[in-house]
């Protein structure tokens, strides 16, 4: 059942089977098997295993309705299968038979069977056809002379789309490739980025049916089925490690390598079982990996690019986090210590230097504690400043020197020690001829001047020397030397500003600058993930979006009694000033380029990323433009990859744009459902009230518009969550927002009946919650009195109330929301009421009648005069409640009321007669009028 629940269907129906095997006829195992099936669209098996299970369990009406539905499905289906096998044959003739002569049309053809494999499982079957289609597209892949890179994309799409519906296909896929060898060649065997990565995505989807898992539903590898398959999945990771540092493989290639090892060879993240990250230290792997960190792209043994670097970073941080023992840690540490002693022996020569040089900086980048552990010792300082005075002009040693001293500045007391050591050199590199050591040396300044942080009483530098170098930043990115400076210079001169953004003098001098703003909006389009990090420290630091440690009063004056530090905030970080530069920020366009450096692996620039649209988004006014540029849409991506922190933060910032926009807009299509999980994860009593009424009030929204996502609110497992702040009467805010999204939940009928049901006290909180709650807004009691109408529709309901409720408290209770002194509560509450005494039956209309109630009610259809202003609707009510009554024969009119009605209606009667008779005096004399007209016209 809990497979079923997190939509593991193939490992529901696995493990139903194996039940079924020890008992065949368990009911309960063949109905969660059928169900299974149908969620897998093997209809006539899972129709087979119904039938059986209302064999054994004939009156069971779920299994009642689920025979029905899957009849009504299968007769659908039959009436398309005629039409899909008719389509299938024709796109494959079309696909296969005219090789290389019509290239469009076969794209064109290509296409169509992709779109029949995801409308159904019966197409992707079809066009499955046993395997057979397997070579076909394999030869369109493979024959560059007849086929283009367009026919070979559009043919590993469709092979990707059949291996990723059934993990059986997947694995099929590789034996008819001809093993793990042809199959990670596969990456390979065309140059484009698109198809490198369409082809890793089927390496992906094989894993996925070799280890039962998937990383997109977070659905965790079984270790039964790793076990068995443990031979073709050892076979694909040698196999991805030898093509690691072979010098065929282009860089595209080399990178998707890397990010298919880190996606499934990590336990901790979702990949396999614990041990196979382990087997990768103990074997080649992480030799292969850290070979690759010293390759630069100017001396390298194999292309590798910028980008590579920071691919290896990730994967070395990852990998180190998963050696989750001190004894596996130490290994690692060990093959690092191993690597760097052996570059250490010909230290003298260039090269040695240079990739030594390499190695620290992506282990920096990386596993920072195993770097630091290498970097701080006296012979690597002197190397690297060595490194960085040489005399010769080697441009690439002083740009790796100084971007290692840039990446060893990582706390206050090292960059006054470097301030005193280094300054000198970075000063002369600064006016190296060649820009690119220029703009490193140039970062490294930047680095020094902001190494105390936010606290303004301990800077390294003075303002005007900081502002000197923002300045020189700026000249790098500014558009008008965008064709000036490579795309490399530029985000260097980026991740110069970056540190320098965390004094607020220079945050206003970045936001007043649109400019400059704009030019970091360009960088983002053509750099991409290579700035990533540092575009999103800009952002996030002129937002005031990054932790911050709550400040204790007391600790402060302890500090300042025993005469430590404090730090101290800079005035232009008040709310004021940063309200006003998030603004300028996202008129800019700070979001657009958020958009365009997320994609990347780096788990903590994603988290900075969800920091700063979450702050972007606590302004209401913004959220029109957040959404048009793609907010949502990427704060779903950040939920999905970041850390528990950054999901809360990107979950937190759904939640906003949701609260005060229409969801239809917000979140369009699927969007609609893939949202509510994020909400639910918010409702945590380990999350900031802020972010749980935020989302309180989004799922609101999100209950108003259809069934099927108020079904998907309760799929996720809110309801528990929800109540809890419906039945906390600690925080009122909270307590209403619950009250309002439970009154939509109501629409639904799954719900309806949890609350209707014997032994829960859900019904009678509907009722009591009628008259409580903060009485100034009355969010709480306008919510409950509308549900308690919704459900007092219910007979059952209506007795429950006045069995469960003792007799003094529900009269009270009735009196006080029919005597509501706001209009529209009145008006709830008489519903409920009147529906009490008309659906509730004779007995509780009778309890109703021989209360005060009657009374109240009575007192309610004789309003009149300004009494009556505003509460029509209630009157209307209330005599509902007393017809109601009188055809039961608890009440009789009295010859007063009896009196005044007659007089009302010959009132009414009269009324109408004197208009009709009005009415025809007007038309006699409209026509003697025209008759007087016609005259004269005929005299003339």
């Amino acid at each position: 059942m809990a497979r079923l629940k997190l939509e593991d269907f193939e490992g529901a129906e696995s493990d139903c089977d194996e039940a079924l095997k020890l008992s065949p006829n368990d009911a309960k195992a063949l109905y969660r098997r059928a169900l299974a099936r149908e969620k897998l669209d093997k209809i006539g098996s899972a129709f087979t295993d119904a039938k059986e299970a209302l064999r054994l369990l004939h009156n069971d009406r779920s299994l009642t309705e689920l025979c029905a539905r899957l009849v009504k499905t299968n007769s659908e289906r039959l009436k398309q299968t005629e039409s899909t096998e008719s389509k299938t044959k024709e796109m494959m003739k079309l696909a296969f038979e005219n090789v290389g002569k019509e290239g469009e049309m076969q794209i064109k053809a290509l296409n169509n069977l992709l779109v029949l494999c995801r409308d159904s499982a019966d197409g992707a079957n079809r066009v499955w056809n046993n395997g057979e289609i397997v070579t076909q597209l394999l030869s369109i892949i493979t024959n560059v002379e007849k086929n283009s890179d367009n026919e070979a994309l559009a043919a590993v799409r469709v092979l990707s789309e059949l291996t990723g519906k059934s993990r059986e296909r997947a694995i099929q896929t590789m034996e008819l490739l001809g093993g793990p060898q042809i199959l990670t060649r596969l990456i390979a065997a065309r140059k484009p980025l698109v198809f490198v990565e369409a082809a890793s995505t089927v390496i992906q989807h094989v894993f996925n049916g070799l280890a039962a898992m998937d990383r997109s539903k977070e659905i965790k590898p079984c270790a039964e089925t790793v076990e068995k398959n443990k031979l073709p999945i050892l076979r694909i990771i040698l196999e991805l490690e030898e093509m690691l540092t072979d010098p065929k493989f282009d860089v595209f290639v080399r990178e998707c390598v890397i990010d298919l090892l880190m996606k499934n060879l990590m336990h901790m993240d979702g990949g396999l079982p614990r041990g196979w990250s382990w087997r990768f230290i103990e074997g080649r792997g992480l030799y292969k990996m850290l070979h690759l960190a010293t390759q630069v792209p100017e001396l390298c043994d194999y292309p590798v690019s910028a980008e590579t670097r920071q691919h290896v970073a990730i994967f070395l941080t990852r990998l180190y986090d998963d050696m989750v023992f001190d004894q596996r840690r130490a290994l690692y540490s060990e093959v690092v210590k191993n690597v760097f002693d052996g570059l250490l022996i010909d230290i003298d020569q260039r090269i040695s230097k240079i990739k030594l040089a390499a190695l620290l900086i992506t282990l920096m980048q990386g596993p920072i504690d195993v770097g630091f552990n290498l970097l701080t010792n006296d012979k690597i300082t002197g190397i690297m400043l060595s490194m960085a005075d040489v005399e010769n002009g080697d441009n690439l040693q002083q740009s790796l020197a100084v971007e290692l001293i840039v990446l060893s500045v990582s706390k206050y007391e090292r960059a006054t020690a470097l301030i005193k050591q280094g300054l000198p050199v970075l000063k002369k590199l600064y006016r190296s001829e060649d820009q690119n050591v220029r703009v490193r040396a140039l970062v490294g300044l930047c680095k020094c001047a902001a190494s105390a942080g936010d606290d303004c009483s301990r800077q390294p530098m003075d303002d005007e020397s900081r502002t000197k170098l923002a300045m020189a930043c700026r000249k790098y990115l500014v558009v008008e030397n965008a064709n000036k400076y490579s795309v490399d210079v530029r985000r260097f001169a980026c991740e110069g500003l970056s540190y320098l953004s965390l004094d607020a003098e220079i945050k206003e001098q970045i936001v007043c600058d649109t400019e400059l703003l704009k030019s970091l909006v360009e960088l983002a389009k053509n750099a991409g993930a290579l700035c990533v990090y540092t575009m999103a420290a800009i952002f996030m630091n002129c937002a005031n979006a990054y932790e911050k440690p709550k400040i204790d009063e007391e600790m402060i004056k302890l500090a300042q009694f025993s005469k430590h530090h404090v730090p101290e905030t800079h005035p232009k970080d008040a709310d004021s000033f940063v309200e006003k530069r998030i603004r300028q920020m996202v008129k800019a366009g700070a979001v657009t380029a958020c958009v365009f450096v997320s994609k990347t692996e780096s788990k903590s620039a994603l988290d900075n990323l969800a920091r700063c649209i979450c702050a972007f988004s606590a302004f209401e006014d913004l959220s029109g433009q957040i959404i048009s540029e793609g907010g949502a849409k990427l704060l779903l991506q950040l939920y999905k990859e970041c850390t528990a922190d950054g999901k809360i933060k990107a979950a937190h910032a759904i939640a906003r744009l949701g609260a005060h926009n229409d969801p239809n807009i917000v979140f369009a299509g699927q969007r609609m459902y893939e949202v509510v999980k994020p909400l639910v994860d918010l409702l945590h009593p380990d999350v900031e009230g802020r972010a749980n009424y935020d989302s309180l009030l989004t799922l609101t929204n999100l209950a108003s518009i259809s069934d099927s996502v108020r079904k998907r609110i309760l799929h996720e497992r809110a309801l528990p969550k929800i109540e809890e702040y419906w039945f906390d009467p600690t925080h009122e805010e909270l307590r209403a927002a619950a009250a309002e999204l439970l009154l939509n939940l109501l629409f639904c009928e799954d719900y309806y009946k949890e609350v209707i049901k014997p032994g829960t006290d859900r019904a009678k909180v509907w009722a009591l919650y009628c008259d409580e709650g903060d009485t100034e807004t009355d969010r709480l009691r306008l919510a409950s009195t509308a549900g308690f109408a919704i459900l007092t529709e219910d007979k059952e309901y209506c007795s429950r109330i006045i069995k469960e409720i003792s007799s003094k408290s529900w009269v009270e209770l009735f009196k006080e929301m029919a005597m509501a002194e706001r209009p529209e509560l009145q008006r709830r509450g008489l519903i409920g009421i009147a529906n009490m005494v008309e659906y509730g039956g004779e007995m509780v209309a009778s309890e109703i009648m021989g209360s005060e109630i009657f009374r109240v009610l009575v007192a309610i259809t004789k309003l009149e005069g300004d009494a009556a202003t505003g509460r029509e609707e209630a009157r209307k009510e209330a005599q509902r409640a007393l017809d109601a009554a009188q055809k039961l024969g608890l009440i009789a009119p009295t010859d007063r009321q009896l009196y005044e009605r007659m007089e009302k209606i010959k009132l009414e009667n009269k009324n109408e007669t004197t208009a009709l008779a009005s009415v025809l005096e007007e038309e006699k004399d409209e026509q003697a009028e025209n008759k007087g007209d016609e005259g004269n016209e005929n005299g003339k």
